[in-house]
């Protein structure tokens, strides 16, 4: 019964037998009762003539020997008699004398009611028993009652109906026959292409949109074969634009820096991108749900689930100097309904060190402006209240008050200097120099600085030229801070000594001093704005904590690197870096 097939076989026939089995027993009920009226109004008619050709006709002794019997004989195989009053047969004479009539006809005809029924198995003249329709009636002559008594076997009838029983039965059973062949033939024409479609059908659930059906014809079916070809490629279609689609959400969910964690409504996690898992390295995202995670960044997870689509939960999860930006939303699906949540991690490591940076920067601008203001103004408040009139204390506080100011004017040029390199308003001018010229000149230069502390610089330069793409100045600029820097540190009566190298592709120079060196934790940083290793001694020194990181800017504006080495108390080694000139 799996083929639809053998169910529509099967209901069709069943159909067929059923309406066969109603109709003939319908017509068999017709039939049987057409029969029944027929035979009662013949059987009344035999008894009406019984009634006037011999009860009215002849005296009661005759009634035996009238011979009307003979006429009625056994016409229609109807049988006639009369019935005394208590229902002993009178005539004809092969009844006179017999047993007395009980059945319902007679009962009723005595009781003085006409009646026809199917009445008991009774005998007849010959002395067969027989299943009889009688019917009886009492009538009157000269003031005596007699009952005419008429009937028929039951055979004939039952015969018919057994005949038209059996012709019914033979037309059900060649209805069922045709059926099955008419079906075994044509139905194919309904079935095929449900068979087709069906396997169409599993062929589009396993993934196979090439398959098409054959429309065979312009009925029903045909145009459902149709519309299922064109909705098979549209559905492919479909399928290949939500596949790219989904590929391309995938590839930007996976190649972007943002992390993206996805959860459903229950808080379990359906979707993690790489940059996740990179971000929140050392945890096990699939033992963590939404709670825990949400806990682990320290988002506040009350009231999570009345959260909208348009609302943003977010903080800042810190570990040591790595800070990730954590923001949880809703995302809902059809009529409004909430089907889950979305984490978007964002690393602001950079952003955070960038803002502590600013901070500190304008903390040690406005310390490093507010020392020598504070100077000046209780220099000049001292003079002002009286010191003037003292020409050695007026000059000196004079004096204090020009160094501060020089201080000052120093450090707002080193600021103007950072912040034009910062915003890089204007190109430099390069040209090609001589690398080796340029550093003999600040070398030169320095010889003065280094002689008020009797230090010596000791310069070992290569022989011939060194060609470089750079900004004189700038560049002179850079080299006359090291060696400055070099000088201020070293203590008295040292050498300093500048040498060059030379590789394939790059010219370094080295500085070395013999000063108190650095400390290892802090060599990474002094390149650092306002970073100082010893910050009473440099600001004594009259640094300003700019001067390295001025160098390190420059320094990259030209393609080139600057790092240090040191030890402490052996000194401290600068070395520059620049990319020869490719004619």
């Amino acid at each position: 019964m799996n083929s639809i097939k053998t169910k529509l076989v099967v209901i069709y026939a069943a159909v067929i037998l059923l309406v066969m089995i109603v109709s003939g027993s319908v017509m068999l009920w017709l039939l049987r009762d057409m029969d029944r009226n027929h035979t009662e109004r013949q059987l009344r008619e035999r008894a009406s003539a019984i009634n006037e050709t011999i009860v009215q006709a002849y005296e009661p002794e005759d009634f035996a020997s009238a011979s009307m019997w003979a006429v009625f004989g056994q016409e229609y195989h109807i049988e006639g008699m009369i019935l005394t009053s208590i229902g002993i047969p009178m005539a004809p004479a092969v009844f006179a004398g017999g047993g007395r009539f009980n059945d319902q006809t007679v009962v009723s005809a005595i009781a003085g009611e006409e009646r026809f029924e199917r009445g008991r198995p009774g005998t007849d003249i010959d002395g067969h028993t027989r299943q009889w329709f009688s019917f009886a009636m009492p009538v009157e002559r000269d003031g005596e009652i007699f009952i005419v008594l008429a009937r028929q076997s039951t055979q004939l009838a039952d015969q018919m109906i057994s005949e038209v029983a059996f012709i019914l039965i033979v037309m059900v059973l060649v209805s069922l026959v045709l059926t099955l062949v008419l079906w075994f033939f044509f139905g194919n024409t309904l079935t095929a292409p449900i068979i087709a479609l069906t396997r169409h059908a599993k062929a589009i659930a396993s993934g196979d949109f090439s398959r098409t059906i054959e429309v065979k014809s312009k009925d029903e079916i045909g145009q459902l074969s149709y519309d299922f070809n064109h909705m098979a490629q549209e559905l492919n279609r479909s399928l290949l634009s939500m596949a790219s689609e989904r590929n391309k959400r995938e590839a930007i969910l996976q190649n972007t820096s943002h992390g993206v964690l996805a959860y459903d409504v229950d808080g379990n996690l359906i979707h993690v991108n790489n940059a996740s898992i990179e971000l929140l390295a050392g945890v096990d995202l699939q033992k963590y749900n939404l709670y825990d995670i949400l806990d682990f960044l320290g988002i506040d997870i009350e009231n999570i689930n009345s959260l909208k689509p348009d609302e943003i939960r977010e903080a800042t999860y810190q570990d040591k100097d790595f800070f990730i930006l954590a923001c949880v939303t809703s995302y809902t699906g059809q009529a409004d309904i909430l089907d889950g949540f979305v984490i978007v991690l964002q690393d602001v490591s950079r952003q955070m060190k960038l803002e502590n940076m600013r901070k500190e920067f304008v903390a040690n601008v406005s310390h490093e402006l507010r020392t020598p203001l504070t100077s000046i103004r209780t220099y000049a408040e001292t003079l002002i209240d009286g010191a003037m009139e003292d020409p050695e204390t007026a000059k000196s506080f004079l004096q204090v008050i020009e160094e501060e100011a020089g201080r000052m004017t120093l450090l707002v040029s080193d600021l103007l200097e950072l912040s034009r390199i910062d915003s890089k308003q204007a190109a430099l001018e390069m040209d090609v120099v001589d690398i080796v010229a340029l550093l003999r000149l600040t070398v030169r230069q320095s010889q003065f600085l280094a002689s008020t502390k009797s230090q010596t610089i000791e310069l070992e330069a290569a022989s011939g030229p060194c060609f470089v793409e750079a900004n004189t100045s700038r560049i002179n600029q850079v080299i006359s801070n090291i060696i400055s820097n070099a000088v201020k540190y070293s203590p008295e009566n040292t050498v300093i000594k500048v040498y060059m190298e030379t590789t394939d592709k790059y010219y370094r120079i080295y500085v070395t001093d013999q000063g108190m060196g650095i400390p290892q934790e802090s060599i990474p940083r002094i390149f650092e704005r306002f970073y100082r290793v010893d910050k009473a001694r440099a600001r004594a020194m009259g640094g300003t904590g700019l001067g390295l990181a001025i160098v390190k800017e420059i320094m990259e504006e030209h393609g080139g690197t600057v790092h240090a080495t040191s030890q402490m108390g052996q000194g401290t080694t600068m070395v520059l870096r620049f990319n020869k000139y490719q004619t």
